[in-house]
């Protein structure tokens, strides 16, 4: 429990605004005699207090009085409330209490229950990140383990992405029974099947376990995404991705973290796949907590149709298929580079990770608040193009080049993200985006496989993976193009003007 307490001297208008019930972060609802509680606002508890004693003696005409203001409070937003405890600290504190726009938080009053389902699907999103990037991580170790070579590794990598078709069967069920259900059961269900990872015998094993468990966790990173951005208000979806996109680069980043156990002894690297057992006890405790999205309540209420605008999908899930050509091999086959032509170790390959994502951290909430002030395909459009020409160089790279353009590809890949992930959820009614979100998914693991296939054919017959990476930068550069030309502009737009047929909601107190 927080609490601020503040002494100052005010005289009668002063006081009179203190004692004005507050609408900015919150809504208050008063309980007494210069007491407040919170009626709507991302607050678990909440209670505001004024002790008012009049000041005697002064020359002043007019009356002052020395008010002391006591705030106690405890934000509703499980795990993370670190992330946001100095801003909120000094949103509560502020005497200017006129509702308006801060960087960090929508402009309208949030509910606990939205910000408490926000930062749940966050943990989800840390637990998908993790076990999404475990076998693009481990796979140049495990390769060496079981003795096969690069055009394996590259084959592995693209037919892990067959799982997705388990996601895709399963994701709409989402608009049936609605997005908890499925996140918890795709997030329990992908912590089994990544743990048997740690148990394969052979490549062919450690494959067949992965491609089940990178299905649920890419079905499980579309229901997140899926769930925030349509329960938040129009002025900060892409700030929620902003959000899902580091919980969930956080737990990518535990891996590199745990990733040099690898260097210890042959077959250490199933170490990192042991891991995961250790979110059950969390996901246990989420269970109990996360609650629905409020469209897909109100969706299912009303019975609301759910026309899919065929145009529009064929845009969004063409742009998916093309830039997964290029990016998931300059992903996914990185620490392949940094390991056999540049000579890194698992330590290596780690502290290098780390270093060239940490300002992708930084990136990616700034990159949210432009989309959703300034608008997203400009940015969008923008950001995936300087990712690619970067990401490009920095495999024909090495010393400080390499980290210098790696960084800077992250970077940018990582502010176009917020701009352009939504998408897939804006654009189509709340009952079939769980189903359209399968469908796209299939889709972009379809160019992910084709572009590691060739990437990894191209690789054996040049006999140098930078080039072959190289050349397929040209699928993100034609994708950024389409994106000005074609996407329209959804920032500052509430879904149900994209979707007409879905009942509207009210996002005052969301």
């Amino acid at each position: 429990m927080a609490l601020i307490e503040r002494t100052s001297t005010v005289d009668a208008a002063g006081l009179q605004e203190l004692r004005t019930a507050r609408t900015d972060i919150l809504i208050e609802r008063p309980t007494g005699p210069d007491e407040w509680t919170v009626e709507t606002g991302p607050f678990r508890s909440y209670h505001r207090r004024l002790e008012v004693d009049p000041v005697a003696g002064r020359s002043c005409s007019r009356p002052h009085y020395t008010v002391t203001e006591r705030t106690e409070y405890q934000l509703a937003l499980p795990l993370w409330w670190p992330y946001l405890w100095w801003p909120m600290r000094q949103a509560v504190a502020d005497t200017n209490r006129t509702p308006r726009r801060r960087w960090w938080w929508p402009r309208e009053v949030v509910s606990a229950e939205t910000s408490t389902l926000i930062a749940h699907l966050g943990t989800v999103g840390m637990m998908a990140g993790y076990m999404g990037v475990l076998i693009g991580q481990t796979i140049t170790f495990a390769s060496a383990d079981f003795g096969v070579e690069d055009d394996v590794q590259a084959n592995t990598l693209a037919a892990v992405r067959i799982g997705v078709l388990l996601s895709f069967f399963f994701l709409g069920r989402a608009d049936r029974s609605g997005r908890r259900p499925l996140v918890l059961r795709f997030a329990l269900a992908a912590i089994i099947f990544t743990f048997l990872g740690s148990l394969a015998p052979g490549m062919l094993a450690l494959g067949a376990s992965q491609a089940i468990a990178r299905g649920l966790t890419t079905g499980l990173l579309t229901l997140i995404t899926l769930a925030s951005t349509e329960e938040v208000p129009a002025s900060s979806r892409a700030l929620s991705i902003s959000f899902m996109t580091l919980t969930t680069g956080f737990g990518a980043a535990l891996v590199i973290w745990v990733l040099p156990v690898a260097d210890l002894f042959a077959g250490a690297w199933r170490v990192v796949y042991v891991v995961p057992l250790l979110f059950l006890p969390l996901l246990w405790w989420i269970s109990r907590h996360l609650p629905e999205t409020r469209r897909f309540v109100a969706a299912e209420a009303s019975n609301s149709p759910a026309p899919v605008n065929w145009g529009r999908f064929a845009l969004i899930a063409g742009a998916a298929f093309v830039s997964a050509l290029y990016l998931s091999p300059a992903s996914q086959l990185r620490n392949e580079f940094l390991t056999d032509d540049l000579g890194y170790t698992a330590t290596n390959v780690s502290v290098f990770q780390l270093a060239v994502s940490l300002p992708a951290t930084v990136a990616v909430p700034i990159g949210g608040l432009i989309a959703d002030r300034y608008g997203r395909r400009w940015l969008g459009a923008g950001a995936l193009a300087g990712s690619a020409v970067f990401s490009a160089i920095s495999y024909q790279s090495s010393g400080w080049r390499l980290w210098l353009t790696a960084g800077l590809a992250l970077s940018l890949g990582a502010a176009a993200v917020p701009a352009l992930r939504g998408y897939q959820t804006e654009l189509f009614p709340t009952r079939a985006r769980g189903r359209v979100g399968g469908m796209i998914d299939v889709i972009l693991v379809g160019g992910s496989a084709l572009g590691l296939v060739v990437v990894g054919q191209l690789a054996i017959r040049w006999d140098d993976l930078g080039s072959a990476i190289g050349v397929m930068a040209f699928a993100p550069l034609l994708v950024a193009v389409a994106i000005i030309v074609a996407f329209p502009e959804t920032a500052g737009r509430e879904l149900e003007e994209f979707n007409p047929a879905d009942p509207r909601i009210d996002d005052r107190g969301a």
